[in-house]
C-alpha cells in the first residue's frame, strides 16, 4: 500500500513539471496577450512607450524561457502562483473563490452518475439473463449509447429550452448558483444545483451503465460461475454472492477517472448554465489571455487527475486481496533485491 503511493508521489513530480512546461508553451503561443485583450482598439490611440511599459509591469517582454523559469521558481520556491492580469488579485484567492461551486456541481454530478449508472448497468443485465424482450434490451441499450455520444453542452441547451416553455418547471432554477438578491441557503442552491448536475452525469452514467454491463457479462462467463451453478446455486444466487462484486471492483477505477473527466466536462456546462465555478473561470480567463489563472487551472486539474487516479488505486488494492499480495511480493522482492 504504501510502496503504491511512494511511486505514485515519485512519478506525480515530473509529470507535473512536463504538464507545465507544455501548458506554458501552448498558452503563450495564443494570438494576443493580456494587454491587448485589455486595451482593445484603445490601443491605437495609446503610445506605443505606454503599451510597452504595461508589458514590462506584467513581464511579458521578458523572452520566454525566462518567464517560464520565473514562474515556476516562483511556485517551487514560495507557493505562488502569481497574480490576475484581470484586477491583480492573487491567483489561488481567484480560484479559491470559484472552487465550492464547482465542488458542489462535481461531487453532486458524481453521486448522481454512479447511482444511476449502477442501476442501468443492473437492468440491462437483468433484460439479458431474464431473457426479456429483446426490443426492450435494444431500446435501453440504445438508450446509454445515445446519452454516452451526446455532448453534455448539447443536452444541457436541449433542457434549458424545454423547462424554459414549459409552465410546470417555474419552480425549479434554470441559471446561476442562486437567485440574485435572495441570501445563499442549502434549498435555493439544490434549486439551481440539480440541472446542471444531471446534465453534467449524463454521460458518465451511461458509461457506467456500459461499464457494468460488459463486466458482468465477463464473469458470468468464467468458469467459477459454472461451478457455482452445477452445485445448485440459482442464477440470482450465483450473481449476487459472487458476480456482482467482481464485476463493480473495476467500477472503483473507474471512480478515479471519473472527477477529471466531470471537472473538463463542467467547462461547458458551467458556462452554459452561468455556474460561477472553475470551468467558467477557465472560459473567462482563456478570451481575457489571463495566462497566470489559465495555468493554475491547468497545474490544479493535473494534481486532480493524479490524487483521484492515486485513490482509486488504494480503494481497489484495500477491496481486492489479489492486488494486495501482488503489492506485497512486489514490495518483498525489491526489499531482497536492495539486500543482495
Amino acid at each position: 500500500m504504501f510502496g503504491i503511493i511512494y511511486k505514485r508521489c515519485l512519478a506525480a513530480i515530473p509529470l507535473l513539471a512536463v504538464l507545465s512546461l507544455v501548458a506554458f508553451s501552448i498558452i503563450k503561443s495564443l494570438p494576443g496577450d493580456p494587454v491587448d485583450v485589455m486595451l482593445g482598439t484603445a490601443q491605437r490611440d495609446i503610445p506605443p512607450a505606454v503599451v510597452l511599459e504595461m508589458k514590462k509591469e506584467l513581464g511579458l517582454d521578458q523572452p520566454l524561457p525566462k518567464q517560464y523559469l520565473g514562474w515556476l521558481a516562483r511556485i517551487v520556491t514560495k507557493g505562488d502562483f502569481g497574480r490576475s492580469y484581470k484586477d491583480g488579485r492573487p491567483v489561488m484567492q481567484v480560484i479559491g473563490e470559484r472552487l465550492p461551486a464547482t465542488a458542489v456541481l462535481v461531487i453532486s454530478s458524481l453521486i448522481i452518475s454512479f447511482s444511476v449508472g449502477i442501476v442501468w448497468g443492473i437492468l440491462l443485465i437483468w433484460l439479458r439473463t431474464a431473457r426479456a424482450s429483446a426490443l426492450a434490451e435494444n431500446c435501453v441499450f440504445a438508450l446509454a449509447v445515445i446519452f454516452y455520444s451526446a455532448p453534455n453542452f448539447w443536452i444541457g441547451m436541449l433542457l434549458i429550452a424545454v423547462l424554459a416553455s414549459a409552465p410546470q418547471f417555474d419552480q425549479l432554477s434554470l441559471l446561476g448558483l442562486h437567485d440574485p438578491g435572495v441570501p445563499q441557503s442549502l434549498p435555493d442552491i439544490g434549486r439551481h444545483v440539480i440541472l446542471p448536475a444531471i446534465v453534467l452525469s449524463t454521460r458518465r452514467a451511461a458509461k457506467v451503465a456500459l461499464f457494468v454491463r460488459a463486466s458482468t457479462l465477463d464473469e458470468l462467463s468464467k468458469e467459477y460461475v459454472l461451478t457455482a451453478r452445477s452445485k445448485g446455486l440459482s442464477k440470482v444466487a450465483v450473481i449476487v454472492r459472487h458476480v456482482a462484486r467482481n464485476s463493480l471492483l473495476p467500477v472503483v477505477s473507474l471512480v478515479g477517472l471519473s472527477l477529471p473527466a466531470l471537472l473538463g466536462g463542467s467547462v461547458l456546462v458551467e458556462t452554459v448554465f452561468a455556474w460561477p465555478g472553475m470551468g467558467r473561470l477557465a472560459v473567462e480567463s482563456t478570451f481575457a489571455r489571463n495566462y497566470t489563472i489559465m495555468l493554475a487551472l491547468i497545474l490544479l486539474y493535473g494534481f486532480l487527475v493524479i490524487v483521484s487516479n492515486l485513490v482509486a488505486d488504494i480503494i481497489q488494492t484495500m477491496l481486492d486481496p489479489r492486488l494486495q499480495d501482488d503489492g506485497d511480493s512486489s514490495t518483498k522482492s525489491s526489499l531482497s533485491t536492495g539486500t543482495a
